[in-house]
């Protein structure tokens, strides 16, 4: 199973990323800043050959082989002398300074002098380099006295001396060491341009890619390759912070590393990286600590930055061959090839590292890292084509299930129009009161289906992205009693007490979408009331005034069952439900909780939650509101009946004996639906079953208002608007059309009020609605 990063690893990886971008920031600033060292006379290099003697601290000499190393402790003057030949020519001559302050002398003359120490921001000893002293045809016979001193593991060490002309010397070192300088500088190039590429790919397109680590990791090595170079007192003016550079970037390069082969081996052996990952960020604050400080230069520390690298490829080594066992090689098994070559190239350069083959330094990384980014790059274009592929299926899959949907819609609604639109008369006209309960459950039964389908295709919208918010003004009393009304007989039922806390100040007109967040509070209150068996249910509702504005902060609280801890992370996954075995009798899609924190978040709002176990749940929730008016609301109830009585005015008065409406629709049943909805309005209704037929008949007779279904057989509802529309000899060619449909998807009515229809009606038919509806365009 794949786990996620954790804050661990995330805080790791960060805080070595800040490193190591304050250590690229240092370099060019003290290179900027810092004084010039270097000393770039040209001359040439061929091996010295002289006889060499030390001269004692006694007075005494001792010959000595150079190069060579002699016994000496840190600190100590270390003196090198020998006879100039009694024929000399003007020539130039080159001795490396191996971290030694190093003075020469022409007879008694001082000739050259090298030290670092002056010019470096901290560190007790001087920077390796070459340093170039002339001797004339006058100096013959002379005797020349070299005095070296280090306070480091080399005060012995005694390079070797070059001696030529000085149209060679620029040519010898450029021969020996610029190779392995220019690829390290195309290496960089190329880790710049996957680092660049990459975190392009992830700020416009939105999308990780694994091999930004590994670019980093070129970037890393190219640059370490490059400020170890001998030839760097040729490339930079300080050399001293091209060396920091150098030594910072061994002890940074185990970070993208482990952060690229964690990313790929999905995160199961985290924990074995993270413990490396802090080791080098010890490893980096000590040394550099200690470097700071005078007590130890990251020469005399580069030893332990070695180790991590050592065991950064243990740890690699361990891994793969683990996921060769149990089959998780197939996953990156062309990237392991460039694994297995990189870590013969890393054992390779520690060698090399060690035994002083400064020549060839880096250009074995370098190998490993070009197998290594070669696979790597393979595994992405596969992956790359993988994603494409599978983000084709996803697209049609998504039409697909749009298409779906849309029948779905249409199919389903339809029958639970038939049923909810007879039930409805049955309620109106029975007498009986046994029959009328039967009637009841079946409408509660009928909402309760249609919810779910609502759910289903709320869901569907949300994740298609399709799903809109409508705001409008409303009366916030208006809207919190229809919810407490809406669940108040639920709660009877369980016997539950329903507890209101409600904030009469808040303002009695808002704005915003009265829907959705009545299908927010509806979820979190059926909720409360599903999981609930005793007790009671709390609903809250309270203003929130700051510098941002309003907001509405509506609260649930329950006494019911509670949430374990260990769910509450996926308590808002979709189709699921919690403690599937204990609840399995309780209704629902498992969709709820989903949608209103979807909603919730597309509203700008928050979502909290807290819960204990066997003893209750509260949930809120925050929406940003705009007020309109912000008269207090007063007492609810109050209000309310104010509201219902005028509505219940409004309502009772509709009637229109004189006006004539045709109503077309190829269902049948449908139109005895619509039939017996219209009988108390008295309305004059004809009714069409197709395109055709409402055609023919609106040439005969002229109509008020025309209901319109969509999907019938041709033509459908949209090209019969069009062909009354362009129909010149039609008594209604410019009455209004109003389209009725189980189309319900988001978005639709937009669509229908753009081909022409004058406004829209979706099944299952809510009485008041359509009465409302016709009432608008008749009276208008």
């Amino acid at each position: 199973m794949n786990k996620q990063k954790n804050y661990g690893m995330n805080i790791i990886q960060i805080t070595l990323g800040i490193m190591m971008a304050a250590a690229f920031l240092f370099f060019i600033i003290a290179e900027a800043l810092l004084p010039q060292e270097n000393f770039t006379d040209k001359g040439t290099c061929q091996i010295l050959e002289a006889t060499w003697e030390r001269i004692l601290p006694d007075g005494t000499t001792e010959p000595i082989t150079v190069p060579g190393e002699c016994e000496a402790k840190r600190g100590e003057l270390v003196t090198i002398a020998t006879t100039l030949p009694q024929e000399q020519e003007d020539i130039w001559w080159c001795i490396r300074s191996m971290q030694q302050d190093i003075k020469i002398y022409v007879g008694d003359e001082l000739r050259k002098e090298y030290s670092t120490i002056d010019t470096q921001l901290f560190g007790k000893t001087s920077t390796m380099g070459y340093v170039f002293f002339p001797i004339y045809s006058e100096d013959a016979g002379q005797v020349l006295r070299i005095e070296l001193m280090s306070d480091s593991s080399y005060a012995g060490f005694v390079s070797e001396i070059y001696s030529g002309e000085k149209s060679d010397l620029w040519r010898y070192f450029f021969r020996m060491y610029a190779p392995a300088a220019m690829i390290a500088a195309f290496m960089l190039l190329i880790g710049v341009v996957v680092v660049g590429g990459s975190l392009i790919i992830r700020f416009f397109y939105k999308r990780n890619v694994e091999i930004l680590h590994l670019g980093t990791v070129v970037v890393i090595a190219s640059t370490w390759m490059i400020a170890e170079s001998r030839i760097r007192q040729f490339i930079f003016p300080n050399s001293t912070v091209a060396v920091y550079l150098g030594f910072f970037m061994i002890m940074l390069l185990p970070y993208p590393i482990f952060s690229y082969i964690n990313t790929i081996q999905k995160y199961r052996y985290e924990k074995a990286y993270m413990a490396i990952g802090v080791c080098s960020i010890i490893n980096c604050i000590v040394s550099t600590s200690l470097q700071v400080l005078g007590i130890k230069d990251f020469f005399e520390t580069m030893g332990i930055s070695h180790g991590i690298i050592i065991a950064l490829i243990l740890a690699l080594i361990i891994t793969v061959v683990i996921d060769i066992r149990k089959g998780y090689v197939r996953e990156y098994r062309v990237v392991a090839i460039g694994f297995a070559a990189l870590i013969v190239a890393g054992v390779g350069e520690i060698y090399m590292v060690y035994v002083n083959s400064s020549q060839y330094n880096g250009i074995p990384l370098c190998m490993g890292l070009v197998v290594l980014l070669f696979t790597a790059g393979m595994k992405t274009v596969r992956d790359v084509m993988s994603v494409e592929q599978e983000k084709k299926v996803a697209i049609a899959a998504s039409e697909s299930k749009a298409r779906f949907l849309a029948n779905m819609s249409h199919e389903i609604r339809t029958p639970i129009n038939t049923v909810i639109g007879m039930n409805e008369m049955i309620l109106r006209e029975n007498k009986d009161d046994t029959i009328k309960e039967y009637a009841i459950n079946i409408k509660s039964a009928s909402q309760m289906l249609l919810g779910l389908i609502n759910d289903v295709l709320d869901t569907s919208k949300i994740e298609a992205g399709k799903l809109q918010l409508v705001e409008n003004d409303y009366s916030l009393a208006s809207m919190i009693n229809d919810v407490v009304l809406g669940i108040k007989v639920r709660a009877e039922e369980k016997k539950l007490k329903l507890l209101l806390e409600i904030d009469e100040s808040m303002p009695s007109v808002l704005k915003g979408d009265e829907i959705r967040i009545k299908q927010i509070l509806n979820n979190l209150l059926s909720n409360a009331v599903k999981y609930t068996e005793k007790g009671s249910i709390t609903f809250s509702a309270k203003g929130v005034r700051d510098d941002n504005g309003f907001a509405l902060k509506l609260s649930v609280i329950d006494t019911g069952i509670g949430i374990r801890k260990e769910d509450m992370e996926k308590l808002f996954d979709s189709f699921l439900r919690l403690e599937l075995k204990k609840n399995r009798n309780i209704e629902g899609t498992g969709l709820g909780l989903s949608i209103t924190k979807q909603l919730v978040d597309q509203m700008h709002g928050t979502m909290d939650v807290e819960s204990e176990h066997g003893k209750g749940s509260c949930f809120s929730v925050q929406i940003p509101q705009q007020i309109i008016d912000d008269k207090a609301m007063g007492n609810l109830q109050q209000r309310y009946q104010s509201i219902s009585t005028k509505e219940n005015v409004a309502q009772e008065v509709f009637v229109a004996p004189d006006a004539k409406i045709m109503v077309v629709d190829d269902n049948k049943m449908n139109l005895k639906v619509m039939q017996a909805l219209l009988k108390r309005t008295q309305i004059q209704a004809d009714f069409a079953t197709g395109g055709n037929q409402c055609l023919q008949m609106t040439r005969e007779k002229k109509y008020d208002l025309i209901l319109m279904d969509h999907m019938m057989p041709e033509p459908d509802g949209v090209q019969t608007l069009h062909m009354l529309r362009e129909d010149a000899g039609n008594v209604n060619q410019n009455t209004k059309v109003i389209v009725l449909t189980a189309n319900a998807i988001e978005g639709v009515r937009e669509e229908y009020l753009k081909e022409g229809f004058a406004d829209y009606l979706s099944k299952p038919v809510e009485v008041v609605k359509l009465e409302q509806t016709l009432a608008k365009h008749l009276f208008e």
